[in-house]
């Protein structure tokens, strides 16, 4: 590839083009969908068929249980078979799967139903497939631009909720869901076919723009290859120490994203200012995920995601304390600053620690037990609230279980040199 003349500005690189897409399509994947609307759909579902207060919640565990079960198995078919081709498959079934809210009855079978068809047919929307992607294009700038990537979960999250709360208000819960599906398949899906290749090779390109046959495209071509199988991962202690750490993170940030519109809602606040809330949670996160990729760049992931949890403890002791108004809007933004941040390391510390030889395997097995502590962590503090009758418990034990999780990433070894370890 030849050089730009003297004073043309060099073309853009594709691979950020690639990021900037994936973005898009996790701001509407199953983790960011469910995530950022459940708490709006479920005040008018238990309106109108009766179900009590912990009922539905069983509904985030049924999904993100599925998700745990099948990760690996869809990291499998990412690896042989390629991401693209999983992804566009995916929120076709995703957006079928959305639709079909609108034939629920009152059966709470039905809607436990519905959330593992999304854990099981909407899996290559998320994470699992789009980190492979990003990885696959950057080495150098792979943290900034998962960073890009991941940020479209806060975008997803700032306008999901306001979204599905204006077209609940204006055409009922079951349309709202119909509308969701529609702009899938109608905005989502083309963007991602038009865009979305698995490797840079595929378009005569070298990961981070270098010049095909240079030293740095070498250099990451011979990456590509390397690293540890998940059977080879699984004997290794770190590979379980990630395991605990993450699904605990997951556990209590997942349980706040949730439960944030409840909560505020027990203090006097209107559905609109809380799903105003929840959109701030959001915000946060795709702050956190852009800061964190800058700063995964630079200096060692795991003292980043570290430093990052200082922020959801001092959000979540506000709300134990009682902040409300413009207090809990701050709360919600300090928590949704570390869900960015910690999502964003998760996919980076996989990619150095265990290279690209079997990348989705093992990182589907981390993004299992991330998303089933984000199934059992909320229906946890559902329990709780119904057996001690608010949510002050609840609130403390998540401070102290992050304060925990800070100990252990202290606790996460230096990156091993893929290169050495291949001979």
């Amino acid at each position: 590839m030849s050089a730009p003349a003297h004073g043309a500005r060099a073309p853009i690189f594709h691979g950020w083009v690639i990021a900037a897409a994936s973005g898009f399509g996790l701001a509407c994947s199953i983790a960011t969908v469910v995530a950022a609307t459940f708490s709006i759909f479920v005040g008018p579902i238990r309106s109108e068929f009766g179900w009590s207060a912990s009922a539905p919640f069983w509904a985030p565990l049924a999904v993100t249980l599925t998700a745990a079960l099948c990760a690996p198995f869809v990291g499998g078919l990412v690896d042989r078979h390629g991401a693209r081709r999983v992804i566009l498959v995916s929120f076709v079934l995703e957006a079928l799967v959305l639709a079909s809210f609108y034939l629920m009855d009152g059966s709470l079978a039905g809607f436990y139903a519905r959330y593992v068809a999304l854990g099981a047919l909407g899996l290559g929307t998320t994470h699992v497939a789009f980190a492979r992607v990003i990885a696959s294009w950057f080495d150098r700038r792979r943290g900034m631009a998962l960073g890009v990537a991941l940020a479209g979960v806060g975008v997803g999250g700032v306008v999901l909720p306001v979204f599905c709360q204006w077209l609940i208000g204006g055409f009922g819960w079951r349309l709202a869901y119909v509308g969701l599906a529609v702009l899938l398949l109608v905005i989502t899906l083309p963007i991602l076919a038009l865009t979305i290749r698995d490797t840079p090779a595929q378009l005569g390109l070298a990961p981070d723009g270098d010049p095909p046959g240079s030293a740095g495209a070498r250099a990451a071509g011979a990456l590509a290859t390397l690293g540890t199988t998940l059977v080879q991962a699984r004997s290794d202690r770190h590979y379980w120490l990630m395991l605990g750490t993450f699904f605990l993170i997951g556990a209590s940030l997942q349980s706040m994203m949730l439960h944030l519109v409840p909560l505020l809602g027990e203090r006097g606040v209107g559905p609109e200012a809380a799903a105003l809330a929840q959109s701030t949670i959001f915000a946060g996160l795709l702050v956190g995920r852009l800061i964190t990729g800058w700063l995964m760049d630079r200096y060692f992931a795991p003292r980043v995601a570290l430093a990052f949890l200082l922020a959801p403890i001092v959000g979540i002791g506000m709300l134990a304390l009682g902040a409300n108004g413009g207090l809990a809007f701050a709360a919600a933004a300090l928590i949704g600053v570390a869900a960015g941040a910690e999502v964003d390391v998760i996919a980076y510390l996989t990619s150095r620690y265990y290279g690209m030889r079997q990348y989705s395997r093992i990182y589907g097995t981390f993004y299992a037990l991330y998303s089933l502590g984000g199934g059992v962590g909320p229906l946890l503090t559902a329990a709780s609230v119904e057996r001690t009758g608010g949510y002050a418990a609840s609130l403390w034990t998540h401070i102290g279980v992050l304060a925990l999780c800070a100990l252990l990433l202290g606790k996460f070894r230096r990156f091993p040199d893929l290169r050495a370890s291949a001979h």
